[in-house]
């Protein structure tokens, strides 16, 4: 697209901007070409000159060569931005002075946008003990041109003098420091990581830093000479109402999970708890005896209590009693079970199998058979089930499908079940479909589920879709576990923006029928309405709304065909008032007739609150309450009150829960059914098996130039100091991986440091020596500067008015180090080890637009010498070379 302004003055000249440079980026440059054309030749006394922006400089210009008589004149210039200039449109103003007439002719330069945030390391510790503060320095940049306000946060610790959020200007940096205090743990050595974050709303994706720093201990551990399996004991009581009457029981357990073998083969997972004093499983302490035996990870033997999950259509999901074996090789794996289900009336007991065979890490094909001894509408029989099934799985798309033949009553019937989730990245499709016959009795029966989704990414915040569902599906429960499948048909069409990290808006539009399955129903409505939800997630406080509107029919009121209006608000709001506690609330009010039996039109309210605090990982608190629910709410438990507590301390753990709540059942038409629980349980390590024979160390620092007596030798808890010779050893060490580290007397001041990294691991065998030796070397020392070069002035790039960030690394094969410049330009690394290194000089943000001279080299350092380095820096020039001929510039629209 040509931009053409006209200017005329008294004369009749004009004056044309005959190009259109687009969006330019900051310290960029660009071209523009003026023709100046005239019906009478043109004055010899005519005049340009170019207005710019402020900072903007002109970096070339061509003046057209001049001949009596001409009527055409081409003016050329290359003008230079400044790297820090703003994102925006800037006018720049070319005028034309030919005796007592001026033309002024405008051109709107865009610059572009840039928002670019950087985190860099710039220095850490080698290694910290523990109950030290660790810390460590980054270097947040922005090397965008906008002004960013951020927040800064880290996952481990608090982010030193930083309360809310950081400014920065375009091309500035701000350096940022985490600490955090190292626990105390039982382990000789691990690694502790330190975070930073670095995020605005504007910005799609947090910057992220990470680093690990080596932790060992700095108390002497007890060597415990047992291999131990985790496991707990303890008992509990619990009372409920329910059907109008209390019952109260006890009940104890034990349970356990971890290796019983020091080669970790034979792993175990194991719970007892009794007696079974419950009728109502629901409320969760019917009895449990459970064991699950895995060996090599690939063969796993479940025994008692298990939840069997076959497949989707002949059991999802079942809580029974009996024995399951599984096998997993390279290409084939195999289930085979027997259990008799234990909380159903529908069904006693049931055995078979599957086989899947892997033709590749993306694609596999199965077998499946069981048979169930199944009841139903008061008739006993026996059905069998046969199936296959594939599934694929790639980066993009996952697809898996299965179908099933049963055979009932001397009657055949089928079960189909898919899902496809395909995810591009302008467009997401999920599609669900299952189907069950009327004499198939599987998980499913004389079900229908139909359920498609399709969402197109138009741009990176904006994504539009259609959804259909048909749910229609009869799911065989277990009774610890109550929920309700409503008839349902809805369509919707839905645009979801993304308008930063923190604010998400949903529109849709939705025609919906949804049915109570339960007698009576408390629901059966059809509706049309439209919705507009959104959505705020921030560190300290989250907002939902939604707020719908729209009309509605009342099925419940017989051969009722009328339509009345029907909305809705919804408000939950989350504030964060310590890093601990969380404090929401819930409000809604409707306006409606779809759930009166005789379509009166009625305003609910439903409010309530939650509170979620968590100390540490030692307490955690959780208190819910609702005053009632709208009937299609209606799928699982619904709590009306909920509270419990967790005190987790470091042998022992106490859980108190209690609360009000209605669990849907045909026979229970009350919602009052109250629970109070209080556990018990006390961690124990049960030692199972001596440890085999301990280890030793021994070693020995080697060098010379410095003393050898007296260094501290860490060895995780264990220390010693060096004698004479430097010698050191260890005795009675178990089996394990430990950090050595090495704390240097007075030789540490002299310039002499290991010439191995320290501290390193070292792995403790059984029934064996470790034999290291510890060289060490005097250092060498690096210091330089950076010298900022004047560019050439009939180059296009303009006087160098801003230096550039410049961080220096120095580096080898095991370790690296970055630094920034001193205000007058220096930098140094000291007491470095001597050897080969690798030292760079960059500059983020501006790599293309300065060039650094030999900006990577290789140098070797000496013992007991600096080397003096110097990297020159200096824009990156670019000339125009004008030919005596002319041309013709175009360009194409």
């Amino acid at each position: 697209m040509l931009i053409n302004l006209d200017g005329f003055g008294q004369s009749p000249i004009l004056v044309r901007l005959s190009n259109s440079p687009g969006p330019v980026t900051p310290g960029g440059y660009f071209t523009l070409f003026f023709d100046v054309t005239s019906r009478d030749p043109l004055l010899d006394s005519i005049q340009e000159s170019v207005t710019l922006p402020d900072k903007w400089k002109l970096l070339s210009k061509r003046r057209p060569e001049r001949v009596t008589g001409q009527k055409e004149l081409r003016y050329f210039f290359v003008i230079g931005t400044p790297e820090s200039e703003s994102a925006g449109d800037f006018r720049i103003d070319f005028t034309i002075r030919s005796g007592n007439e001026v033309v002024t002719t405008p051109a709107v330069i865009s610059i572009q946008e840039i928002r670019k945030l950087e985190i860099f390391i710039v220095s850490q510790p080698e290694f910290i003990k523990e109950g030290d503060t660790l810390r460590v320095q980054y270097l947040v940049r922005n090397s965008g041109n906008k002004q960013e306000k951020f927040a800064v946060k880290t996952n481990y610790g608090i982010v030193e003098n930083v309360t809310d959020s950081l400014i920065l200007a375009p091309n500035s940096q701000v350096n940022v420091t985490t600490s955090q205090i190292i626990p105390f743990t039982e382990k000789n050595a691990w690694e502790r990581s330190a975070d930073l974050s670095v995020g605005s709303p504007d910005i799609p994706k947090d910057v992220y830093g990470v680093v690990s720093v080596p932790v060992f201990s700095t108390k002497v551990k007890k060597i415990d000479p047992y291999f131990r399996l985790p496991a707990e004991i303890g008992g509990g009581y619990l009372s409920y109402t329910y059907g109008g009457s209390t019952r109260i029981a006890y009940q104890y357990f034990a349970a356990g999970r971890g290796y019983v073998d020091q080669k970790e083969k034979h792993h175990v997972d194991f719970t007892i708890r009794g007696p079974n004093q419950i009728i109502f499983p629901a409320a969760g302490g019917y009895d449990q005896y459970s064991l699950e035996y895995q060996y090599k990870k690939n063969t796993v033997i479940s025994a008692g209590d298990y939840v069997l999950q076959l497949n989707n259509l002949m059991e999802f999901g079942r809580l029974g009693r009996g024995v399951k074996l599984e096998q997993q090789f390279q290409k084939l794996d195999y289930t085979v079970f027997y259990q008799k289900a234990r909380f159903t009336q529908s069904q006693k007991q049931a055995f078979g199998g599957k086989v899947t065979y892997k033709m590749s890490r993306f694609f596999n094909l199965g077998a499946s058979y069981a048979t169930k001894d199944v009841t139903f509408q008061r008739q006993n029989f026996w059905t069998h089930l046969a199936g296959i099934s594939g599934r694929l799985r790639t980066a993009n798309i996952g697809f898996e499908t299965e179908l099933v033949a049963g055979n009932a009553k001397q009657k055949t019937d089928y079960g189909v079940f898919a899902r496809l989730q395909l995810a591009r990245k302008w467009v997401t499709v999920t599609s669900n479909f299952i189907y069950a016959g009327k004499n198939f009795y599987g998980f499913y029966h004389n079900s229908l589920l139909i359920s498609n989704n399709i969402g197109i990414n138009i741009t990176r915040k904006l994504t539009l879709g259609l959804g259909s569902n048909f749910s229609d599906v009869n799911p065989s429960l277990d009774a610890t576990f109550y929920s309700i499948s409503p008839k349902e048909r809805s369509y919707m069409a839905y645009g979801s923006y993304q308008i930063n990290k923190q604010n998400r808006l949903l529109v849709f539009y939705s025609i919906q029928e949804r049915q109570d399955r339960q007698a009576p129903a408390s629901f059966h409505y059809s509706e049309n309405f439209g919705n507009l939800s959104y959505n705020l997630d921030s560190d300290k406080f989250a907002l939902f709304y939604q707020g719908q509107y729209g009309y509605s029919r009342n099925h419940l009121v017989f051969d009722n065909t009328a339509q009345k209006e029907s909305f809705s608000n919804l408000v939950q709001p989350s504030v964060r008032f310590f890093p601990w506690i969380w404090v929401g609330g819930y409000l809604q009010h409707q306006h409606t007739s779809k759930f009166s039996s005789s379509n009166i039109v009625e305003n609910l309210f439903f409010y309530g609150g939650n509170v979620r605090i968590n100390v540490g990982q030692k307490l955690l608190v959780n208190f819910m309450y609702r005053n009632n629910y709208a009937p299609d709410e209606l799928y699982v438990r619904r709590s009306f009150l909920d509270a419990s507590l967790l005190l987790d301390l470091k042998r022992h753990r106490i859980t108190v829960a209690g609360g009000r709540s209605y669990v849907p059942n045909m026979e229970n038409t009350g919602q009052n059914t109250l629970f109070f629980s209080l556990k018990y349980a006390l961690k124990l390590n049960v030692p199972l098996s001596r440890k085999r024979n301990v280890g030793s160390v021994s070693g020995k620092l080697t060098g010379t130039g410095f003393s050898k007596t007296g260094n501290l030798i860490q060895l995780g808890s264990h220390k010693f100091l060096t004698d004479s010779t430097g010698e050191f050893y260890f005795k009675g060490i178990a089996p394990d991986r430990y950090y050595l580290s090495v704390v240097q007397n007075e030789s540490k001041q002299v310039g002499v440091i290991p010439n191995i990294r320290i501290p390193m691991y070292l792995d403790v065998k059984a029934d064996s020596v470790k034999v290291i030796e510890i060289p060490f070397t005097r250092t060498g020392n690096i210091i330089g500067k950076v010298d900022f070069v004047k560019p050439s002035q009939n180059g296009l790039s303009s006087v160098l008015s801003e230096k550039p960030t410049i961080l220096i690394k120095l580096s080898n094969e095991t370790t690296s180090f970055l630094t920034e410049l001193t205000p007058e330009g220096k930098f140094s690394f000291k007491e470095m080890k001597p050897g080969n290194w690798n030292i760079s000089a960059s500059i983020p943000g501006s790599q293309d637009r300065f060039i650094i001279e030999d900006a990577n080299r290789s140098l070797h350092l000496e013992i007991d010498k600096t080397m003096d380095i110097i990297f020159r820096v200096r824009p990156n020039e670019k000339r125009i070379h004008f030919s005596e001929r002319n041309f013709e510039v175009s360009v194409k629209k």
